[in-house]
């Protein structure tokens, strides 16, 4: 047993070329940097109720293409259950084990727990539609390249590269070119005068363009200035968007490109081909970004695909009204102040019922608590989706104002019966209006970053 054992272990390894991590220091300290950006999902996703059964029954925000996500969810978060925390930290002792493998150097046995963990990553965020970030498809694709190809050096370095110049194509826009991404906030940019806003935002542009590639030159003065500024960016942006950001880039960033950095060849092999095959699949991840003939940054239409960080600053208004065939009290009806802030990406600011001659109608408006909330109007048809089938409401509307860099609020959405209509993935929805069909209704005030 013993030996079909092992004859199994050594074949795993030759499949996945482990002896490269087993050989090569710098791979061993990427698996533990990319081992830790895991600690840090898990330690969100352990409080949030994207895939409990509670979220299940209230309305999942499911992909498109997977409608009936919910019918899988089977975890229950506090205060509803145990079982959400319990599955984590059983995941919580997976990594630990991980980590007591690597230090005993027993990477076949590493590998196969990571690889564990990235399956688990991959459902958890094939069952639910927001739980997912760019920052995640750095981390999936790393994983790709660190466990499952030859030539994981090479690739690891490419790969992140190749993210940064991806990243920084949709900041080809008015929100970065002319900085009106931070400008359009009260707080504008921490440390730097508001005048400088223009000048670092398009700095951030070019290095990331044309700097970020000489991470992997060979000429000791440019790569160490290219990896000195994507340090400082890395530690700077973590003052806007906190951990996540920092936490998957600036390890990886320190263990590829910092003291251990040794220029790669290009691989032209045979065994190279799987590393060039993923490279096209990260090309063609984000190409599908830019197929739908819309204005992705106004419709959010394609942004799910591709590295859409930092793209836009956004506010936008919701107004919900649910027609019911019931009578509904009015005794919760409130109205704030507008531009009240919570500490969620949607603030509930005002709830008003109307009795009708058959029913009632229930109206809520909802303003984006953040101006990092991409404001997705999926989001909203696919929760209002999951009321539709209740046989007390009768139809729901939804309006839909949306402003982008302190643009005017463009009403986007402005359907009467938003049961009535499908969401086409890869296309664009006619019910979402472009800028000329679309009316502006207002112009935002200057917001704050939370």
């Amino acid at each position: 047993m013993k030996g079909r054992w092992q004859w199994f272990v050594d074949g795993y390894r030759r499949l996945f070329s482990i002896r490269e991590i087993e050989t090569e220091p710098i791979l061993q300290w990427a698996f533990g940097a990319l081992l830790f950006y895991f600690f840090v999902t898990f330690n969100t996703w352990i409080n949030k109720p994207y895939i409990t059964v509670e979220a299940a029954r209230a309305g999942p925000t499911c992909w498109p293409f997977f409608k009936n996500c919910g019918d899988f969810y089977f975890l229950h978060a506090l205060p509803y259950g145990y079982t959400q925390t319990e599955f984590y930290m059983m995941l919580y002792g997976v990594m630990m084990l991980i980590v007591y493998l690597m230090w005993r150097k027993r990477w076949a046995y590493a590998h196969m727990l990571m690889t564990l963990l990235l399956f688990w990553k991959l459902f958890a965020i094939s069952l639910n539609y927001i739980s997912e970030g760019p920052y995640d498809y750095y981390h999936i694709f790393l994983l790709a390249a660190l466990l499952f190809i030859p030539h994981k050096e090479y690739f690891l370095k490419l790969l992140f590269v190749l993210f940064y110049f991806m990243s920084v194509t949709i900041k080809f826009a008015p929100a970065w070119i002319d900085g009106t991404y931070f400008s359009s906030m009260i707080g504008g940019i921490p440390f730097f005068p508001r005048w400088f806003i223009v000048i670092a935002t398009n700095i951030v542009i070019f290095e990331q363009v044309i700097g970020a590639w000489y991470l992997l030159s060979r000429y000791w003065l440019l790569q160490r200035f290219s990896l000195a500024f994507a340090l400082f960016f890395h530690f700077y942006s973590g003052i806007l968007v906190g951990y996540d950001y920092p936490s998957i880039t600036l390890p990886v960033i320190a263990v590829l490109f910092g003291p251990m950095y040794r220029h790669s060849p290009t691989p032209f092999t045979r065994k190279a081909i799987a590393g060039w095959c993923i490279v096209a699949l990260v090309v063609l991840f984000q190409g599908l970004g830019y197929v739908i003939p819309t204005d992705r940054f106004l419709t959010l239409e394609g942004n799910r695909f591709g590295m859409f960080m930092f793209e836009s600053n956004h506010q936008c208004v919701a107004t919900v009204k649910t027609y019911r065939y019931t009578k509904q009290s009015a005794a919760d009806d409130f109205e704030n102040t507008p531009g009240t802030q919570c500490g969620q990406f949607y603030c509930l600011v005002k709830r008003s019922t109307t009795l009708t001659a058959t029913g009632s109608v229930q109206e809520l408006r909802y303003e984006s608590g953040d101006a990092w909330n991409r404001c997705d109007p999926y989001e909203w048809w696919s929760k209002l989706q999951a009321l539709c089938g209740n046989p007390t409401i009768s139809h729901i509307a939804l309006r839909f104002d949306h402003s982008i860099n302190g643009g005017p609020f463009y009403r986007i959405v402005d359907e009467q019966d938003i049961c009535g209509v499908d969401y086409r993935f890869f296309a664009h929805n006619p019910w979402i209006k472009l800028p000329g069909e679309a009316q502006i209704v207002g112009y935002p005030v200057q917001n704050w970053y939370y």
